[in-house]
């Protein structure tokens, strides 16, 4: 099994993370919300999302169950990556939407 750097981990989820702000960003402009709504809108949405990956609880059939992310390379014996203490995402919810409307 493949050990993953702390440095790489955060990397893969600050990508992931920017590709979701990017993704409900280019959403909302193509239904037409303002830069300045939108831009709200994915900050709060992201640091919603972030906080239920960070310190959600979900209830299913008497059990409790926190959601976390995890990868997998593409190659033909894909290595997973998990790592449920990882990053927390809400940390960089507002810095990584402001990246993002930086960059438009």
């Amino acid at each position: 099994m493949r050990k993953i750097s702390d440095d790489d981990l955060e990397a893969l989820c600050a990508g992931f993370q920017r590709q979701w702000v990017a993704l409900l960003s280019d959403t909302l402009a193509k239904h037409g919300v303002p830069d300045a709504t939108a831009k709200a809108v994915c900050g709060d949405f992201s640091f919603d999302l972030s906080m239920l990956f960070d310190q959600g609880e979900i209830e299913h059939e008497g059990h409790t169950y926190r959601p976390f992310v995890a990868f997998t390379d593409d190659e033909e014996d894909a290595t997973l990556i998990v790592e449920p203490d990882g990053p927390q995402f809400h940390e960089y919810a507002f810095g990584t939407t402001e990246e993002i409307y930086r960059k438009r």
